[in-house]
């Protein structure tokens, strides 16, 4: 070990030199560090300064907007076509409310639900009671006349001819009744009717049964007094036959006795039917009236007699006529409900047993279920008979098909949209409120393919008109092409070779994003031409 040491130096002399030499060295690496990492500091910084700090020209610069790139698209001259989707109502072709009127007919009674055997959603059969008031019924009969007035003994019209009608569909028949005359077949056949439901028909006046009565009581004293005036008369011809038998017995006997008396050339004075007038030549006059003669008076007395008692005898029994034909059972009007088609829906229910009727108490639908909705301007451009429809019921799940059937020609027009009136006033029935008719809108009525399922009556539907178009090729463009001016002028710009045109335009149809438009200036818009639909920013986004 000395000899690497050297010979004036120890080795823990030489161990301390070494030490002292390793960490001058680290103190060295230390301070090349810090001096890197303070220029890689001022770079950055440099670096930072030169992207933050900024010219004004070049701050204002890079403020602006990039260039925009204007967006179009082209005019085309096609049908324009959508499936238009509104909502509708499921009604029938008539809707009546039932609002029995007085105590069901019964004078003094009490206007009460007594009976009510129908619910919502059940169906009504021709000849059905749907309701009773005061223990009176009220039948449901086939027939589109509403009924107005009590129909009795005697009566003549349509409404009469409607009753015997629907009572002849019923099995009771009064064909032996002239053609609209309530007569006496039509009074039988509403007995054997009533009768059949269980229930008694109301007489058509209180006393009927005693003025026919006395009437009937009228006509046998009336006969009673002809039989007597015709045996009278028998009595006063038997006399005036008597009578003359003796004035010819007396006359031959005068005859035999002049016969067998000298001729003086006297002249006897007939006798009898021979007797010449008064003051006649060979004779006097008798002084009184001759037997003959009186007898001859009283026949013709029994004879007037006779006649006149024919004449009361017939009138009193063309009183009895009227009478019968004006007494017997009646109809109330109270008691009917004329619907156009069977099976009829029961709709709302609004009475209850042992309620007072008030107002309605049911609502009665009949006929064939359809739909009608409301279409907007927009929309009845492209909506037209004929087309097909898918009604939907989101409720039940129900799906059904049908067709445009009309569309009205006015707002809230229902009657130019095919719809009819349900029922009229008088008596039991009055027509309901028309469902789905738009106060606004143009209605549309959907006639189904099939008859809808009755559990939709009165639900509301979505009804989805397929293929819509308008009526032939129009001029189209995207709806965002369209805009107003200050001035109110609806245009489209029109854009061409960098430049900007504005066309004056009306709005029609709409349907899937598009809108037919008509050029005020003719020519001033065709097929092809670019129209602005909006401007693209450097981002790429569309904007208007």
């Amino acid at each position: 070990m000395s000899e690497f040491a050297g010979p004036d130096v120890t080795p823990e002399a030489a161990g301390g030199d070494e030490v002292t030499g390793d960490r001058g060295v680290r103190r060295r690496r230390r301070a090349l560090v810090l001096v890197m990492a303070a220029a890689v500091a001022l770079a950055g910084g440099g670096v930072a300064a030169s992207t933050m700090i900024k010219s004004p020209a070049q701050a204002a610069a890079d403020s602006e907007p990039p260039a925009p790139d204007v967006l179009t698209a082209a005019v085309e001259k096609r049908v324009l076509t959508d499936s238009v989707v509104i909502r509708g109502q499921v009604s029938a072709g008539q809707s009546v409310d039932v609002a029995p009127a007085g105590g069901g007919g019964t004078a003094g009674a009490k206007p009460v639900v007594t009976k009510l055997p129908v619910k919502v959603g059940d169906q009504v059969q021709a000849g059905q009671s749907v309701l009773e008031v005061a223990g009176r019924p009220v039948f449901a009969l086939h027939g589109d006349l509403p009924v107005y007035r009590d129909l009795k003994p005697g009566a003549t019209g349509q409404d009469v001819r409607q009753l015997r009608q629907a009572l002849k569909e019923l099995g009771f028949g009064s064909d032996g009744d002239p053609e609209d005359t309530y007569g006496t077949a039509t009074k039988d056949a509403v007995k054997r009717f009533y009768a059949a439901r269980g229930y008694d028909p109301l007489p058509a006046t209180p006393d009927g049964d005693v003025q026919t009565a006395a009437a009937q009581d009228a006509v046998t004293g009336g006969e009673r007094a002809l039989t007597d005036a015709k045996d009278a008369l028998k009595l006063a011809k038997k006399h005036y036959d008597d009578a003359m038998a003796a004035a010819r017995q007396q006359a031959q006997q005068q005859q035999a006795q002049q016969s067998a008396a000298p001729t003086t050339g006297a002249t006897t004075a007939p006798t009898g039917t021979d007797r010449p007038a008064a003051g006649g030549s060979g004779g006097a006059a008798p002084a009184g009236e001759s037997p003959v003669d009186a007898a001859r008076t009283a026949v013709d007395t029994a004879q007037k007699q006779v006649n006149r008692a024919t004449e009361d005898l017939t009138k009193l029994r063309k009183k009895v006529t009227d009478v019968k034909a004006a007494t017997g059972p009646m109809v109330p009007a109270a008691e009917l409900l004329f619907l156009s088609g069977f099976p009829a829906r029961v709709d709302a229910v609004a009475g209850r047993i042992g309620g007072e009727v008030s107002g309605k108490v049911l609502t009665v639908s009949a006929g064939a279920l359809v739909v009608k909705g409301s279409l907007t301007i927009s929309d009845k451009g492209l909506v037209h008979p004929d087309q097909t429809v898918e009604i939907l019921s989101e409720v039940t799940g129900i799906k059904a098909a049908g067709k445009v059937g009309a569309v009205a020609d006015a707002p809230g027009d229902g009657q130019q949209a095919g719809t009819a009136p349900g029922g009229g006033p008088g008596g039991g029935q009055n027509p309901a409120p028309a469902q789905g008719a738009p106060a606004n809108g143009y209605q549309m009525v959907v006639q189904p393919d099939a008859p809808l399922d009755p559990r939709l009556a009165g639900q509301d539907v979505r009804l989805t008109v397929q293929a819509a178009s308008s009526a032939g090729p129009v001029l189209v463009v995207p709806l965002s092409a369209v805009s107003a001016t200050a001035d109110g002028k609806t245009v489209v710009t029109v854009y061409e070779n960098g430049q900007r045109r504005r066309v004056e335009v009306t709005p029609g149809t709409v349907g899937g994003g598009s809108t037919e438009v008509r050029p005020l200036a003719e020519g001033s818009l065709k097929p092809g031409d670019q129209v602005i639909v909006g401007v693209k920013d450097a981002t790429g986004t569309g904007a208007k």
